[in-house]
């Protein structure tokens, strides 16, 4: 396999898994919100990116919410080798949003753009 094959890949040491780990974000990190999504994030000095899925019943049914789960997993491998790193981020989707790719994918860069634009402290709730 290539090398850039390799890095298009989802592995386990890219995702965010542990409820310490959730928590940690939710306290600590930085929420930024459009229409589509809802982005937690916190600063790590980890050479690469996490992503950590939180999709509530209030999204809809399980297979919507696994829809939701398969479009955002896709969205964050394609754009993983154009993310900054050292991010742990959690993504949760709005119940009035749509699991649409296009949708997801515009919504997902242009969080990643403003969350690179802020500095870093407390937690702070930013939504549009």
């Amino acid at each position: 396999m290539t090398e850039s094959a390799d890095r298009c890949k989802f592995p386990k040491v890219a995702r965010v898994r542990s409820r310490l780990d959730f928590t940690r974000i939710y306290e600590h990190g930085s929420r930024i919100g459009d229409r589509c999504l809802l982005m937690s994030a916190l600063r790590t000095e980890e050479p690469r990116t996490r992503l950590g899925l939180s999709v509530s019943k209030r999204c809809g049914n399980a297979v919507r919410r696994n829809r939701w789960k398969r479009v955002i997993r896709e969205v964050f491998r394609l754009s993983r080798l154009d993310l900054p790193t050292g991010f742990d981020l959690v993504i949760q989707p709005r119940p009035e949003a749509q699991p649409e790719f296009e949708v997801v994918r515009e919504s997902f860069g242009s969080l990643m753009a403003r969350l690179q634009k802020r500095p870093q402290g407390p937690a702070r709730r930013e939504q549009r």
